[in-house]
């Protein structure tokens, strides 16, 4: 399966990315400089998790107060979900390995249980 740009094209409509450039990365926010690499992407729900995993970092603790909120609405508003820059920042120590993208996939498909994350951080092996 390759993925359909149309679909990309939609969800950055969507989602209010600014758009893609020449070496296959989805530039979601150009005065931050945030992207995503999603030339490798399989489909359309891949580059999704690239995206919410470009931004857990910027948004979690990289970037000032007022451009982390103004991605974090974004997030907010397409997933509709209620995250706060806390729960991105636990994301981003919790899920954000190249080993975890099918567990991150299946977290944001369950609608971003962050509760999850906050019980395995007090969990012990």
């Amino acid at each position: 399966m390759s993925l359909d740009y149309n679909e990309v094209f939609k969800f950055m409509r969507e989602f209010g990315a600014d758009f893609i450039n020449s070496g296959g990365e989805l530039i979601i926010d150009e005065p931050t400089n945030t992207y995503a690499i999603i030339e490798n992407c399989k489909d359309i729900e891949e580059v999704k998790v690239y995206v919410v995993y470009a931004l857990c970092r910027p948004i979690g603790k990289g970037l000032d107060e007022r451009p982390a909120k103004r991605l974090l609405k974004r997030v907010n508003n397409y997933f509709n979900v209620n995250l706060t820059r806390q729960d991105m920042r636990l994301m981003y120590g919790e899920l954000c390995y190249r080993h975890k993208l099918d567990e991150f996939k299946s977290f944001i498909d369950r609608g971003f249980p962050i509760e999850e994350l906050r019980r395995s951080e007090f969990e012990t092996d």
